[in-house]
């Protein structure tokens, strides 16, 4: 029995009982935040062990005092204790209830607590056919039969708020009441559900809240109570001295500045707990609904039960708790916590494998029936009802689909923010930089601004803060609204992997990989959901979202199935401006064309066109313009000249393409060079560093070169064959998508051999995440994740070798370089600071003692630096998994140092600052688009008035934001 003492999270009996070591196990049996702890509380050991030395304040004010501030109550009001299970055996201590109401089934500390006072116990059954969801006539017997009801909202272990009639109930009690709200922080509008500021002034109403949950923080045992004065000093007399020590008062008082967490830790739940229902549902289970992050569901359609189960899970180094120890419960119901992406989608793997060994078969009985079953009543617990529940017949509604959240009640079209529509009549036509422009344009002019993009196909992406994977797009228009990017703003990213096929993430995270007809009949429903909650969460927080369609509008093969053009600005209700490229000719004929192919209602919510990319005299275009107007009855609502040179980052690897196909970009004054260049001596007579990037045909997030354009002193070229790469001073092996089958690549031109002996005569190569990994001696994919190749031999460039695993690290990187070593100890070499970020399968384990050039944390994270990549003794040849690597501009000023003093040649100093340099891009590009477009027939068409938001707001100068800006992007961690 694993829970001997009680409780979950005994890893100790389960090291004991399975013969593993207690690291061993993936726990499922407690509740903690597996984003847990906040850097804070790593911050505070660290730099306060020291306070051990003295008693801790008796009284715990500062501590208190935060959580006064915190939910404006009077600090006289609360008592803090160790942990919430102090908090409620003194509470029953004090009261000395002759009888207490509890509910059938709930956490049994309530109940050992009245029997050390020798109390009785009055049951309230709560029903699994009622969602397990206490009625209010209920609550009203058991008012009427106890001296103290003891209730949890939410309910461990069935996950269940207390609905609103029975909190209104409970505040008028005319007896003692103790709700123990533990999980209800997990809540987004916690503010709402929670009784904490009743409880401060009433005299029968006690809540107890737990720390340890929400900021995974149970070894410092941490709660607090919420009552009237009088009983907290009533209670603080029978308190033990000290019961709180040093660590946890500090930590707990640092904890709760950490607002990011709270937003971190509520969106990972809002992804993660319809994933999971959805998951244990597909495997027959009965899931109940809940409101938090573990959920309870019941075995009975498969026929075993909860100690089969947890044995033969336990085996698999699983840890699950056995909920028929809760009274009222039988021994088919199972609680299990909600854990991060990869650790859930291990827990239903092996779940899927110890119930097909114990039902002896691979197919699991009942699928059908407990599935639907477990659907209707997952999807009934995702709307969020407080009310009483009625049994729900089976079947009655599917399980939400992958991705989406916890739908909203409705919100009024008032409180929603305005949108605006950027569609264009053609692929790169100028949507994503237009959608910039307008989003800095806005944010200029005090609004509050956001980017959307419901579905973008990309191998350019960007890592948000919280390590999800979104297109590179909207985090730059992220960047230009300055604030920071969610999945929210591109909840669906397609990363084509080969011809047809598409790696699919949602939210973030890889769902599967789809080929183009499967994803389009099979999946598109379900991301209808998905793409619309998520706007639907850009809507209530912002007050302008600045929608971007993809490709064009008027593919009438796509057009039923469309959540990305006009269907979606019809769930928007989204004015849209329709984007013409005038630069690849026939701007009339597709303007003209997308809106003879538009239907009526499409027709009407255009209010306006945008040509684009203009070069010449715009007063020979101007009879063109009239009779556009005239023949559609549409507005021009601009003109954009082609802008050369912008510097901003490019969606997707097709625009370099574009820019290679059309022979060069030169620009000698601020020492951009030729894409094209092939001659090394060419380039060393003009004093410049030939640098040569290999062209990859799936080639990924190439915007890691981007910074290298600038230097005054580096001509770029990129390479896809031996004879094209010739001698160069460095060569950069860029990311891919396909790790593998851009290694064979590399064989089938010679470009390995070509490799090979430029490292032989002492050249520089870096390797950027699978440009890395490629460089090790193999790549081994045993689940044949990447490609139908168990093993590939690599360049061998390096003792390592790299196994393809199917979940993905994606992670914000931070810490510091020691790369150019020449020959001294490690403590000679300069540092450098660096930040970037991760997306990667593989995972690289060296064969040899290596030196590690770079060691990084997880921005935000808790746990120290590690080791990242590997360089040679020369240091010549290094290799990261770090994106963004090159960003950095003193490291990149020391590397290409370091090539220039093995040339003979002086180093120079670092003057390049590309994210100064962005942000005034940013704004050039701004400037540019509101100079040529009718600003005001904008914000008609968005119902703002510019000269009221801006009286609203005292807006600094935009010197002055860009600086602050740029100090907030040289924190470490950030993404350029």
């Amino acid at each position: 029995m694993l829970e001997r003492y009680g409780h979950g999270g005994d890893l100790w009996t389960a090291a004991k009982t399975f013969g593993l070591s207690k690291d061993a196990f993936l726990d499922f049996s407690s509740n903690m935040n597996p984003l847990g702890p906040p850097n804070a509380a790593q911050i505070i050991l660290r730099d306060r062990w020291r306070d051990i030395a003295a008693y801790p304040d008796p009284a715990v004010r500062e501590l208190r005092a935060k959580l006064a501030a915190k939910y404006e109550i009077p600090a006289e009001s609360i008592l803090v204790g160790n942990g919430a299970a102090e908090l409620i055996d003194l509470s029953v201590r004090l009261l000395q209830p002759g009888v207490t109401a509890l509910a059938r089934p709930s956490f049994s500390e309530y109940e050992e607590a009245v029997h050390k006072t020798d109390g009785a116990i009055y049951e309230i059954p709560l029903f699994a056919a009622h969602g397990f969801m206490l009625e209010e006539t209920a609550a009203e017997r058991a008012l009427a039969r106890s001296d103290l009801l003891f209730l949890g909202s939410p309910n461990n272990p069935t996950g269940r708020l207390l609905p609103p009639s029975v909190l209104e109930r409970l505040a008028a009690a005319d007896k003692p009441v103790i709700v123990d709200e533990a999980f209800i922080d997990f809540c987004p509008d916690e503010a709402r559900l929670s009784m904490i500021r009743t409880a401060a002034d009433s005299r029968h109403l006690t809540v107890i809240r737990s720390m340890t949950k929400f900021y995974s923080i149970p070894g410092l045992r941490l709660g607090f109570m919420v009552a009237h004065p009088d009983r907290i000093r009533l209670m603080r007399q029978q308190q033990v001295q000290w019961s709180v020590n040093t660590m946890a008062q500090l930590i707990g008082a640092a904890v709760l500045d950490d607002r990011e967490f709270e937003r971190r830790t509520h969106a990972w739940l809002a992804e993660e707990r319809p994933w999971l229902i959805g998951k244990l549902t597909e495997l027959g289970l009965l899931v109940t609904p809940s409101d938090t992050n573990y959920l309870l569901f019941s075995l009975k359609p498969l026929g075993i039960t909860v100690q089969e189960l947890q044995a033969e899970m336990g085996r698999r180094g699983v840890l699950i708790r056995d909920a028929s120890r809760f009274p009222g419960l039988d021994s088919s119901y199972v609680r299990t916590a909600i854990r991060l992406r990869e650790h859930n989608e291990r827990l239903i793997r092996e779940l899927g494998a110890a119930i097909g060994a114990l039902t002896g078969s691979g197919k699991l009985a009942g699928r059908s029936t407990g599935g639907d079953a477990a659907a209707a009543q997952g999807s009934r617990m995702e709307t969020g009802h407080m009310e009483p529940e009625r049994p729900v017949p089976q079947g009655a509604a599917p399980a939400l689909p992958f991705g989406s959240s916890r739908p909203r009640e409705p919100v009024s079209p008032a409180s929603q923010g305005a949108t605006l529509m950027v569609q264009g009549t053609s692929s790169d036509a100028g949507k994503s930089l237009l959608a910039t422009a307008l989003c800095r344009i806005l944010w200029q002019d005090g609004l509050r601004v956001a980017p959307f993009k419901s579905q973008n196909m990309s191998l350019n992406s960007y890592v948000t803060a919280d390590g999800k994977e979104i297109g590179r797009a909207q985090g730059m228009q992220a960047d230009a609204c300055r604030v920071a990017a969610t999945t929210d703003m591109n909840p669906i990213l397609l990363k084509p992997k080969k011809d047809m096929v598409s790696q699919v993430v949602v939210h973030g995270k890889p769902l599967r990989d789809f080929d183009a007809r499967t994803y389009r009949e099979k999946y598109l429903p379900e991301a209808e959901a998905i793409v619309r909650d998520a706007l639907a969460r850009l809507r209530e927080t912002y007050q302008v979202v600045v929608l971007e369609g993809a490709g064009s509008p008027a593919e009438v093969n796509l057009k039923d199935s469309d959540i990305v053009n006009m269907r979606l600005a019809g769930w928007a209700d989204a004015p849209v401006v329709l984007v013409a490229d005038i630069d690849r000719g026939g701007v009339f004929a597709s303007l003209l064309g997308t809106m003879e192919i538009f239907t009526p209602e499409e027709q009407a919510r255009v209010k306006g066109f945008i040509i684009n990319k203009f070069r010449g005299d715009v007063s020979l275009l101007k009879p063109g313009l009239d009779w556009l107007e005239q023949r559609t009855g549409k507005p021009v609502l601009g003109v954009i000249p082609y802008l050369p040179d912008l510097e901003l980052e490019d969606e997707d690897s097709a625009s370099l393409d574009r820019k290679l196909a059309a022979g060069a970009i030169e620009r000698g004054s601020v020492g951009r060079g030729t894409l094209l260049a092939t001659d090394a001596e060419e380039a060393g007579s003009a004093g410049r560093l030939d640098l040569a990037v290999i062209r990859l045909p799936r080639l990924s997030n190439f915007t890691d070169i981007d910074p290298l354009l600038y230097e005054s002193d580096v001509r770029l070229r990129y390479v896809g064959t031996a004879e094209e790469l010739g001698q160069p001073d460095a060569v950069i092996i860029p990311g891919s998508k396909n790790t593998v089958d851009d290694l064979l690549f590399l064989r089938s031109t010679g470009l390995d051999q070509a490799l090979a002996g430029h490292a032989r005569r002492g050249g520089w190569i870096a390797g950027i995440c699978a440009g890395y990994q490629m460089m090790g001696e193999r790549l081994l994919d045993p689940e044949l994740l990447e490609s139908d190749r168990p093993e590939t031999a690599g360049l061998g460039l390096f003792p390592a070798e790299t196994v393809f695993k199917p979940d993905k690290q994606t992670v914000r990187a931070v810490g510091e370089a020691r790369l150019f070593d020449g020959g001294g100890s490690d403590d000679a070499v300069p540092a450098y600071r660096i930040s970037g970020y991760e997306i990667h399968m593989g995972r690289t384990r060296f064969l040899r003692p290596v030196k590690h050039p770079f060691y990084i944390a997880e921005e935000g994270g808790c746990q120290e630096a590690h080791p990242d990549g590997v360089v040679s003794d020369n240091g010549k040849l290094w290799g990261t998994y770090v994106h963004g690597i090159l960003h950095n501009d003193d490291f990149r000023r020391a590397w290409l140092n370091a090539i220039r003093l093995g040339k003979g040649w002086e180093p120079l100093k670092a003057e390049l600052r590309f994210q100064e340099r962005r942000e005034a891009a940013f704004d050039r590009l701004a400037a540019h688009v509101r100079n040529h477009l009718d600003m005001d027939r904008l914000y008609e068409m968005i119902d703002y008035s510019r000269q009221a938001k801006q009286s609203d707001k005292q807006i600094p100068s935009q010197e002055a934001i860009r600086c602050e800006y740029i100090r907030e992007q040289a924190m470490p961690g950030r993404p350029e």
